[in-house]
């Protein structure tokens, strides 16, 4: 093959998704929905499909190649902010699992389309996101997701329009190289998910801890240990969710870089070598 190319590890790729399953086999609804526009590849999505991976699409033509791969109804998860109509109606024709970014999407989803029963919706927490006193994020600045009291509101409205089934969903930091960040996330979200069946009533079935869990660019870098990690969210679940009677929610993740980039490597000819 002429240069330049990607060249993938198969194997790799299969091992490191059956050891991902691994460290959340302690949920029995756990589901990694490989996030699309990290490697929009369809060799490598139905290798992931092949695996038991769901497919996490954030436009139009990422919903097209997700179906055309083979995964189904709610194998996909579509996260999208700014949204067209075209895009929401696509996702509703498929039938997959709508994850809202924002209040005024319930409206226009509603116009646009219909409101299935099942529906998640964003959280920004907002402010700053700190591990060990080390800013990773400022979820504060992002656009991203709806406010704490957004949340009540939209499950309220969201009730109210028929939807039975409710999932959540945060993203507070990217490429992180720490064991610590989806065990904090999730006790921010599993908190959050206890006040608002509280608030609401709403019976939330799934949270979606996204992506964020990183891998090391330097060799001084120590890459994430997922079995800790998982470990870790096993704990905040056993902390928050079960006394809450909430012991059924099923645990989703939506790495990208995670899942792949051990895994590949672009090959080039160097043309020229400046001295």
């Amino acid at each position: 093959y002429p240069t330049p190319f990607h060249l993938y590890d198969e194997k790799g790729i299969r091992e490191n998704a059956k050891r991902l399953k691994e460290a959340f086999s302690w949920n029995p609804g756990f589901k990694e929905y490989f996030a699309v526009k990290a490697t929009p590849n369809p060799a490598i999505l139905k290798i992931l499909h092949e695996e038991g991976c769901g497919a996490d699409c954030s436009s139009y033509t990422e919903l097209q190649m997700a179906d055309a791969v083979g995964f189904k109804g709610d194998e996909i998860m579509f996260s999208s902010n700014a949204t067209p109509a075209e895009d929401f109606q696509l996702a509703r024709q498929l039938n997959v699992t709508i994850n809202l970014d924002d209040i005024t999407h319930i409206d226009f989803l509603e116009k646009v389309a219909d409101i299935p029963d099942t529906v998640s919706c964003r959280y920004n927490p907002g402010g700053h996101f700190a591990i060990a006193n080390n800013i990773m994020d400022n979820p504060g600045d992002a656009k991203y997701g709806m406010t704490r009291e957004q949340m009540t509101e939209a499950y309220k409205i969201l009730l109210s329009k028929g939807v039975k089934h409710f999932g959540m969903h945060a993203f507070l930091a990217s490429n992180t190289v720490t064991n610590d960040y989806y065990p904090e996330l999730a006790r921010i979200l599993f908190q959050v998910a206890v006040e608002l069946k509280e608030e609401t009533g709403a019976h939330i079935e799934f949270i979606n801890l996204s992506g964020g869990v990183g891998i090391p660019y330097r060799p001084d870098q120590e890459g994430n240990d997922i079995m800790v990690i998982g470990e870790g969210v096993r704990q905040a679940f056993e902390d928050i969710l079960v006394p809450a009677g909430m012991g059924d929610a099923k645990i989703f993740t939506e790495m990208g870089r995670y899942m792949l980039a051990p895994y590949g490597a672009l090959v080039a000819k160097a043309i020229h070598v400046k001295h």
